[in-house]
């Protein structure tokens, strides 16, 4: 009988509501995208209305490269982590198609408000003079998975 040396790392399938919990309380993560056949993952805030990841775009220069690689559906896989000890952590991906927000329909106040509830984000943003560009992105999931390995203390 041949035993796992590496269990100890290996996490359990999350919850729902410790899913929805980290999305929104972390309002962080890493968002990874694909420019032909490239890989190209950067930090991101983001804000988690509990159905949809809602991501705001922010550039200071002419060139965007997020934005640029970022069209209607483009596939977006989101990773949001939270890491206290090698024991205990929390990971959620989040994957899915994303679509742009637009900033003149009902849904752009329901993204300002949820990226201003639970994101690192200011609303402040959406008027800074030093920013070339603001735009918004829902990425709707089509796939979510979390893994936790919660540190047992000696007394359980």
């Amino acid at each position: 009988m041949s035993q796992n040396l590496y269990a100890q790392f290996s996490g359990t399938p999350m919850s729902q509501p410790a899913i929805d919990r980290l999305l929104k309380q972390q309002g962080y993560g890493v968002l990874s995208l694909c420019d032909d056949g490239t890989p190209y993952s950067i930090p991101i805030s983001f804000g988690y209305s509990g159905e949809v990841i809602y991501i705001p775009f922010l550039s200071e220069g002419p060139q965007s490269t997020k934005a640029e690689i970022t069209t209607e559906g483009t596939v977006g896989r989101l990773l949001v982590t939270t890491i206290r000890h090698r024991f205990d952590w929390q990971s959620v991906s989040v994957t899915g198609p994303m679509s742009p927000v637009d900033a003149d329909s009902e849904e752009w106040t329901q993204f300002i408000a949820t990226l201003d509830d639970n994101g690192w984000f200011m609303s402040g943003f959406e008027r800074a003079d030093s920013l070339d560009s603001f735009q918004g992105w829902r990425l709707d999931p089509a796939e979510i998975r979390g893994l936790e390995r919660i540190e047992q203390s000696v007394d359980e």
